[in-house]
Order: C-alpha cells, then structure tokens, then sequence
C-alpha cells in the first residue's frame, strides 16, 4: 500500500510502454531501414558491418547483385549509415523486431542488375553505381569528352585494365614486358 501512495503523490516513473507508444529520443540508434531506390550496389554497408548482418553478393544465375540484411546478426552500430554515399541504408526509430517463429522474417533482400565490361562483357559491377558515377562526372564540370573517356574507363572491369596496363609497362631499357 504504501507503494501506492507514493506512485499517487510523485506519479509514475516509467512509461507505459507497450500500452501506449514509446518515444524514442534523438540520435537512437533503431534497425537500420533500406531504401531500394537509393542503393547503388557499392558495397560499403557490407565492408563496413562488424557484424555481418549485411552480405552482398552475386545471385546463383551471376546475373544480379543481392543485398541481404540479417536484422537477427545487426547490433545496431550504426556503420552501415555512416558509410553509405547516397543514404540508401538510414537508423530507423523501429527497436521492435522481434518474430514470432520464422527467423527468416528477419532477412531483408534487394537485387540490383549488373553492369557488363565494355571490352569482355563480363559482369562486374550494377548499373547504378556505374550511373552514379557518371552524376558525379557531371557535378565536376568536366567537358563532355574527358566525360566520355572516364565513362568508358569505368565502364571496363578490372581484369581488362590490368591487362591493358600490362602492356603498357616497360622496364628501364625501354623494352616492352
């Protein structure tokens, strides 16, 4: 009783969470949120995730790039938003991720179409980094041409560049290696 009356003269001092809703304050660190539309495939979250909840890899046919996020493996670091170019991947206010018996409810994919190189056509990298890319050329405030000629450099995977390279090295009496 005399808890009673003491919550009744100084009130509660907790919320009355999962009654009503709880609000999170700012800068919480909720499950990150994936927004398809901005990601470019570079990466990054993958790299950067202590925790390997993100993966991204090439599909089974090797003509896609699957992004996969594993709500069950992330411990909320928050890495992934630190490190994405284009804000595909942001903190969400969502700390309620819980399921009830699939844990594959957990796992959120996206699949992004593959770029081919220009010199041996084999995919290597998605469109859309490939398109972000050239946005930025044209941010620089380069002429079409130079543009064009960085396009198609970036357009070419890296085993052709290294073997273009290869051909261009010669050692110190001029001859071609």
């Amino acid at each position: 009783m005399k808890l009673l009356d003491m919550t009744l003269k100084y009130g509660n001092a907790t919320h009355d969470y999962p009654f009503s809703p709880y609000a999170v304050p700012e800068g919480f660190r909720g499950k990150p949120e994936y927004e398809y539309d901005l990601c470019i495939g570079c990466t990054a979250c993958a790299v950067a995730c202590p925790s390997n909840a993100m993966n991204v890899e090439l599909n089974e046919a090797k003509d896609k790039l699957v992004w996969e996020f594993d709500c069950g493996r992330c411990i909320y670091c928050g890495r992934c938003d630190e490190v994405c170019p284009t804000g595909a991947i942001r903190l969400g206010q969502n700390f309620e991720t819980a399921v009830r018996f699939n844990k594959e409810d957990l796992i959120e994919t996206g699949e992004l179409e593959l770029e081919h190189c220009l010199k041996c056509n084999k995919a290597f990298t998605t469109k859309k980094l490939i398109a972000y890319c050239v946005q930025n050329f044209l941010k620089v405030g380069w002429t079409q041409e130079v543009i064009d000629e960085k396009t198609k450099y970036i357009q070419t995977c890296p085993e052709c560049k290294k073997h273009d390279a290869a051909g261009l090295i010669t050692d110190y009496k001029g001859a071609r290696r």
